[in-house]
């Protein structure tokens, strides 16, 4: 053990000592408070050419603006580690694998699959293919960063106070990091292949495809499971269920941590001739995790070269979406299939790790890796590797010292993977350009260049309106890379990949209106393909409804859309068991129950036959709708699927939250091709088929009985905003069921500080204003609307634009969580750009960077 993890071993113990002694708020208030500074006033710093202004809004929100591109790089360095270097610092060290540098073994299986993925070569080798341009915008950022770390540190942010870290330099490459964690978190095929993977191991592929079907239109995709007939009939697939299991928890850590990996966002936009003014109209919202701080970031920037206001990440010095004078863009995930996972075939022959690879045998190749654990030994990594990518298996292979890693078994297939991030690209230079860009085209052309980061951008100026795909995209010799393939016989090989110029887009639509919600964009069948992994229709489908449904539209009706919580799958279940054969069916399954049963169960179908969709807080029909719709999916998948902490239901969750799923297939009424209900319906548990009718009705009958006990007897008071809520949560707060003992005590009391809510929720997974939870699990909201954005270029200040939560990442700051309460009234903040004398009103806090005198 070296003497800096001793070191910081013992700051750790330190502060634990401290906390078991004394009362806990006011020792983290001392901390905090000691990081804090004025919003008013001038520093002094080595490297400025010129003064650059801060100013701050009464949300903390900054306006920074210098004379040159360079010195506003320094500027926005300076001001972002000011409002979240610990964020920045963590989702660094995290891409980079070296998390468990800072927190120790707690963050070790996350390290292993980030060196296993070979994120930090990616990193290194997308730096070196920037623009001179670029890299001294980063230099300069970097500087700003640096600059702020040397003037703290003796009064450093809590959270690395509390681990006793102090941070290296920020280096320039460190912001290509954040971006491959976008990616990463854009990425959605990878899980649903593992998860798919365990469940055709349980199920066999045919029944286990009903679990991952691609859109309701679309036929189940028998031809992809087949794939694994053979290995599945080979009962050898057994052997990588440990690298399951890992990277199955790891995909969670991720997704607490960096509030990625979900499924959703909105964005859509108005033409002239559909707006009450006469001017454009562009609105998205992004759906994170729902986090403390927020994953975004506000900012207003300002030099002769570089300008806007809008969102970004901790880390990246430009505006990711927003508004830059000229044109106003926001993103949507395109849900794209980037990475596709091949079964290998492997033997060890003389010491030698190799892999098949049609008629014959290849080593693999290796590179070693050693990780930095704070407190414990360093872990030594061989990292593996075919033609097809790194072999996830040794991302457990061979670590006994540590307990939260499985041990793999000695297996005869390897799971690899192959993944887009292989292919150049300039998607950095791409997005700053996109931040220049002065007319639609420019923007365009900006947008072609994005090969790494998959999304639905829909942008416009004044007069038109656009929609674009981004990304690079795999070309396939063969299938459509949904679930995992065979790699030792070569038919399922990448011969490249497409996108650029070439994505799917479309100019100044005809009808007036573009909008994606993470739906199908493109026709059934589109080739080459984008992905299988669509999220559900309804936000999409209500966008249309919604902007159809007049031809005015102005800023307060695109306040109203990003506010709506109306759930248009209940109205496609009203309808469906409406018509005969389903009422034929509901009837048969309330007449199997008891009188007073049967009674109480039609109650229930009653309120929802009847309900509006409306899944607003205060309503006693959503709570109804809520409450079944988590008796259904158990009633529906439990017996086969349980126990309820097993790996199956947990990946089946997760799959249910990624894209649209088995469970709401099922609900709409998927048939087997020779016309039998979808599998699972059927109750394995009893000695009969149940049909539908019989599982609906005891979902109805349950979901009166757990309202009750849940919410009292008096079904009138029922809300549900008294089931479904919003709880802000750090990062450090996600990690408590990793955690024990006095570890866990300690965080738990971090929390009491640091958390913000419970309130209470409204809608779901399919309204615009989203909110999603594990449906089947609980109702704690983690997918929300982590910003909400309208462009109205009818005013003279445009944008308006909040995110979920408080500029700041410091507890003690007052803009820590001061934006909450904003963003809970769906209404958005003007934030001024072009006319200097309201930036200068609205952003009345003043600090000022000077030069020091050499």
């Amino acid at each position: 053990m070296n003497n800096n993890k001793k070191t910081h071993g013992r700051a750790l113990l330190l502060g634990l000592s401290l906390l078991s002694l004394t009362a806990c708020t006011p020792v983290f208030d001392w901390i905090a408070e000691r990081n804090l500074d004025a919003e008013d006033g001038e520093v002094e710093l080595s490297g400025l050419n010129a003064a650059v202004s801060i100013r701050r809004d009464e949300l903390g929100v900054p306006f920074i603006e210098a004379d040159s591109l360079n010195d506003l790089s320094f500027g926005i360095g300076y001001a972002m580690a000011e409002d979240r270097l610990a964020q920045m610092v963590s989702m660094n060290l995290l891409a980079r694998g070296r998390l468990s540098e800072m927190t120790g073994a707690l963050a070790l299986d996350m390290d292993i699959y980030m060196r296993t993925l070979g994120i930090p070569q990616v990193i290194e080798s997308r730096y070196a293919a920037l623009s001179p341009e670029l890299k001294q915008l980063l230099q300069r950022f970097a500087e700003g960063v640096n600059a702020y770390v040397e003037t703290h540190a003796d009064r450093l942010p809590l959270e690395l106070a509390m681990n006793g870290y102090t941070p290296e330099a920020w280096q320039p490459s460190n912001t290509l990091g954040l971006f491959v964690l976008l990616n990463l978190g854009v990425g959605f095929n990878l899980h649903e292949e593992l998860a798919f993977l365990k469940m055709a191991d349980a199920f066999g592929p045919e029944k286990a495809a009903y679990l991952a079907p691609v859109y309701p239109d679309e036929a189940i995709d028998f031809a992809e499971a087949q794939k694994l007939s053979g290995v599945l009939a080979s009962k050898e697939l057994s052997a990588v269920e440990p690298s399951l299991q890992f990277i199955q928890r790891v995909a969670t850590q991720l997704k607490q941590v960096t509030g990625q990996g979900l499924a959703a966002s909105n964005n859509w936009a108005v033409a002239p001739a559909n707006t009450a003014a006469g001017k454009s109209l562009v609105a998205n919202d992004t759906h994170l995790l729902l986090s403390q701080p927020s994953t975004w970031i506000l900012m207003g920037v300002k030099s002769p070269e570089y300008s806007g206001v809008g969102i970004t990440l901790p880390g990246i010095p430009a505006i990711v979406a927003g508004y830059n004078g000229h044109i106003g863009w926001g993103e949507t995930m395109v849900m794209a299939d980037t990475q596709d996972v091949f079964l290998e075939q492997l033997r060890t022959e003389n010491g030698r790790r190799e892999y098949r690879y049609q008629d014959a045998w290849y080593p693999v190749e290796e590179r070693a890796e050693i990780i930095h654990v704070k407190g414990e030994d360093d872990v030594h990594l061989t990292v593996q590797s075919t033609r097809h990518g790194p072999l996830l298996n040794d991302a457990i292979h061979n670590k006994p010292k540590h307990e939260m890693i499985a041990i793999a078994a000695e297996s005869e297939y390897g799971l690899a993977l192959s993944w887009t991030a292989q292919y150049p690209d300039n998607t950095i230079d791409s997005f700053f350009n996109l931040g220049k860009a002065k007319t639609p085209q420019e923007a365009e052309q900006a947008l072609n260049g994005v090969g790494f980061i998959h999304l639905n951008v829909i942008y416009g100026d004044e007069s038109s309106v656009h929609w674009q795909v981004t990304g690079n995209y795999p070309q396939r010799k063969q299938g459509r890379g949904h679930f995992p393939s065979p790699g030792w016989s070569g038919d399922y090989d990448w011969l490249g990949y497409w996108g650029g110029a070439d994505t799917p887009r479309v100019h100044a639509p005809a009808s007036g209106y573009l909008g994606t919600g993470n739906n199908r964009t493109v026709e059934a069948g589109y080739e080459p393909v984008l992905t299988s992994s669509w999220y559900y229709p309804e936000r999409s489908e209500r966008i249309q409804q919604m902007l159809t449904a007049r031809a005015d539209h102005n800023y307060a009706s695109m306040e109203v859309m990003q506010a709506d919580r109306h759930d248009i799958l209940l109205g496609k279940v009203q309808a469906l068991w409406t018509t005969a054969e389903w009422r034929d069916l509901l009837l048969k399954g309330l007449g199997r129950l008891d009188e007073h049963d049967r009674t109480e169960a039609e109650q229930v179908l009653d309120v929802l036959l009847h309900f509006d969709g409306d899944m607003q807080p205060d309503s006693r029909a959503a709570a109804y709708w809520g409450a079944f719709e988590y008796q259904l999916i158990r009633a529906i998948f439990m017996d086969e699927l349980g126990p309820e902490e097993g790996d199956l239901w947990q990946a089946f969750l997760a799959m249910n939250g990624r894209a649209y799923s088995g469970y709401q297939d099922h609900l709409l009424g998927r048939k087997t091709p020779d016309g039998q209900w979808a599998p699972f319906w059927d109750d394995v548990a009893t000695t009969g088929v149940e049909q539908p009718g019989e599982i609906i009705a005891r979902a109805l009958l349950a979901t009166r009985h757990y309202l009750q006990e849940t919410l009292g007897k008096d079904d009138r008071a029922w809300q549900w905003g008294q089931l479904a809520f919003y709880h802000w949560k750090t990062e450090t707060t996600h990690m408590l069921p990793y955690l024990s003992g006095v570890k866990h005590w300690a965080v738990e009391r971090l929390a009491d500080y640091t958390d913000r809510g419970p309130y209470p929720a409204g809608g779901n997974r399919n309204t615009l204003n989203v909110a999603g939870y594990d449906l089947g699990s609980d109702y704690e909201v983690w997918n929300i609307p982590a910003m909400r954005m309208i462009v109205d270029f009818s005013q003279d200040e445009p944008l308006h634009l909040v995110i979920a939560g408080g500029q700041s990442g410091n507890p003690a700051s007052p803009h820590y969580d001061d934006g909450i309460q904003q963003w809970l009234s769906t209404q958005n903040r003007a934030l001024p750009l072009n006319d200097s004398e309201k930036v200068a009103a609205h952003f009345t806090h003043l600090k000022q960077l000077k030069p020091k005198a050499q």
